[in-house]
């Protein structure tokens, strides 16, 4: 099957994307630790890119017309990810270090999408990580599917960033 060439409309695939995380608290230092090609896990999804704003609202005296709306903090959801069990225990490890008191173990997590071509096209970066909860596959003798794992993290912040932005070269957009 083939796909369009990457133009500005174009939509990305959700389906194809790359994880890491480094232990730097900056995206440039995230990637010259490895950035999106050095992979902790391979995971088979990704959820919890969210962010809001606070209003404040407040009724002027003799406006009755309307309410002014103030935008106050951002918040951030929580970052689920979830992937096929594997020998490896760097996800497990880091929720444990933590539960244990290592509350300085943050991470940073880049979230690299990636167009129809492999290439990184988009880069989302959550600052400052730390697990919230890990949770251990469930096994089934009547069933015959991966077993998965997961692990949430709260994060204090998080950026859309392009490609270009980590000096990543992505391809041209074809003109229609």
């Amino acid at each position: 099957m083939t796909f369009a060439a990457r133009t500005a409309s174009n939509p990305l695939p959700g389906f194809r994307f790359a994880v890491a995380f480094a232990e730097s608290e900056q995206p440039a230092g995230a990637l010259a630790q490895g950035g999106v090609d050095k992979l902790v896990a391979g995971f088979s999804e990704v959820s919890g890119l969210d962010a809001s704003l606070e209003i404040h609202e407040y009724k002027e005296g003799g406006r009755n017309d309307f309410v002014h709306k103030f935008a106050t903090r951002a918040t951030f959801g929580n970052l689920s990810f979830k992937r096929g069990v594997a020998v490896t225990q760097e996800l497990w490890s880091w929720y444990d270090r933590v539960r244990r008191g290592s509350y300085g173990l943050r991470r940073s997590i880049l979230i690299a999408h990636l167009d129809y071509a492999g290439e990184v096209a988009l880069v989302w970066y959550a600052a400052r990580a730390l697990p919230t909860k890990y949770t251990g596959p469930s096994w089934n003798a009547g069933q015959s599917s991966v077993a998965i794992e997961s692990i949430d993290v709260v994060h204090e912040g998080l950026e859309q960033l392009p490609a270009s932005a980590f000096g990543l070269s992505t391809p041209a957009p074809a003109s229609p």
